[in-house]
């Protein structure tokens, strides 16, 4: 399991670097490494009876960090 889930977070970092997305911007830095460290960091929400961890979890952050954090100068 963890060699699966490795392998598809390095072919995901790979097709960011292929897309030409630079890692090393903070605004994008700053989204991967709060997703990675939510997903392997196995983080969770709970709101009574709902509860999301883990991947979920990564998923939404990502997308909720991409709308709200501000792109760089170029975009």
């Amino acid at each position: 399991m963890l060699l699966l889930f490795g392998a598809i977070m390095v072919i995901g970092l790979n097709t960011l670097v292929k897309s030409g997305e630079d890692l090393l911007e903070a605004r994008n830095l700053s989204i991967v490494a709060l997703i990675l460290i939510f997903d392997i960091g196995g983080m969770s929400f709970s709101a009574g009876q709902f509860q999301i961890q883990g991947i979920g979890l990564a998923g939404i952050l990502g997308v909720v960090l991409n709308l709200v954090l501000p792109h760089g100068k170029k975009e």
